[in-house]
């Protein structure tokens, strides 16, 4: 991984997933870090919304906009406090757009390898209803994505928990991402089955366990379940208890129907995770 990419908004959040990039840079000595922001025009509320749609570019001076965000990326740059010894190339890039719309435009054209990105938890309405930009740029991205708890600390990333289900493992587990990500962090890997009551508990004999064995031949998974309720805080006990320092989840897709009606355990953990989760998809 040669090249990360870490959108901001200059928020507290967005501030500690910087620095956390860095520390995780430095761990995977990767050559460059790319500071992203999306500006957009401010709505003039005080016109016809059919009318502000029509407002004139005279009355938006977007080079003004963009020298601003260059100077906040600038400052945000410093604020890192970056060591000028850790040959890490750091590019600032400062885009007008709609953040979620451009952002997989801007993974293709600068060659991102993996995102990482802050949050914070908004409240009920903000996690079921509306979401989070963080979540939505990890549902759709093309490469892995690190979610950022707003309070975590980069500690180095020594042991990495897989969450799996242990459903089609070969055709929905993306083996040669998270062997990549293995590889460059040199971190342990743990395979943990989350269970509900009355559940199946695959033992070390099943043929689940032999097939993630088979393709993580060479790493060693050593194997985990977990009977829990409330999907969040089993992981989060989990991850303390085990002293996890990334938790690899794998997005399921449903279709609209399905969404409306399934709780995202990925968004769940997005929100509430105590340990940076890296989404990958299979």
């Amino acid at each position: 991984m040669n090249t990360i990419l870490l959108p901001t908004d200059f928020s507290p959040a967005s501030l500690n997933a910087g620095k956390y990039t860095i520390g995780f840079a430095k761990q995977i000595q990767a050559k460059k870090v790319i500071l992203y922001h999306t500006y957009s025009a401010p709505i003039n509320f005080t016109v016809a919304p059919v009318e502000s749609a029509f407002i004139s570019q005279d009355l938006v001076d977007f080079e003004m906009m963009k020298d601003n965000a260059q100077l906040a990326l600038n400052t945000f740059k410093e604020r890192l406090d970056i060591d000028s010894n850790s040959g890490i190339e750091v590019e600032l890039m400062a885009n007008f757009g709609f953040f979620t719309e451009d952002i997989k435009n801007v993974i293709t054209d600068v060659k991102a390898d993996i995102v990482i990105m802050g949050i914070t938890g908004g409240g009920s309405f903000t996690e079921n209803i509306i979401g989070s930009d963080t979540v939505v740029v990890a549902r759709q991205s093309s490469v892995p994505v690190i979610i950022v708890p707003s309070k975590n600390q980069f500690k180095g990333v020594r042991k990495v928990v897989l969450i799996s289900d242990f459903i089609d493992i070969k055709n929905t587990v993306p083996t040669a991402q998270i062997k990549k990500v293995l590889d460059e962090t040199n971190a342990s890997l743990i395979v943990l089955h989350i269970i509900k009551h009355n559940e199946i508990v695959f033992d070390s004999s099943s043929e689940e366990h032999k097939l993630f064995n088979e393709i993580f031949d060479g790493y060693n998974p050593r194997f985990f379940s977990l009977e829990t309720q409330v999907f969040a805080d089993g992981v989060n006990e989990f991850i303390e208890l085990n002293e996890v320092d990334l938790v690899i989840v794998i997005p399921k897709k449903h279709n609209l129907i399905e969404s409306l009606f399934i709780k995202s355990h990925t968004k769940e953990l997005a929100f509430h995770s105590h340990c940076p989760l890296l989404i990958v998809h299979s």
